[in-house]
C-alpha cells in the first residue's frame, strides 16, 4: 500500500562547461496517493508555466511500508 507520494518537477537550469545540461528540482510533498498520472502531469504543466526555466521531466515517487 502506498503511504505517501511526492511530485518532482525537473527544470533545465543552464549548461556545464562541458556542454552537459544542469537541472534544478522542485518537490511537492503530500500528494494524494490516489492521484492519477494524467492529473499530476496536468498540475505539473500548470506549475511549470509559472517558472522561467523549461520543464525537462516530471517524476512521481511513491513511498511504501514494507513488511506490514
Amino acid at each position: 500500500m502506498i503511504q505517501r507520494s511526492q511530485l518532482r518537477l525537473v527544470f533545465e537550469n543552464g549548461m556545464t562547461e562541458d556542454g552537459k545540461p544542469l537541472y534544478k528540482n522542485k518537490n511537492y510533498s503530500n500528494i494524494k496517493p490516489t492521484a492519477t498520472e494524467s492529473s499530476l502531469f496536468s498540475v505539473a504543466q500548470a506549475l511549470a508555466s509559472l517558472q522561467s526555466a523549461s520543464l525537462a521531466h516530471v517524476q512521481r515517487t511513491d513511498f511504501h511500508v514494507l513488511g506490514e
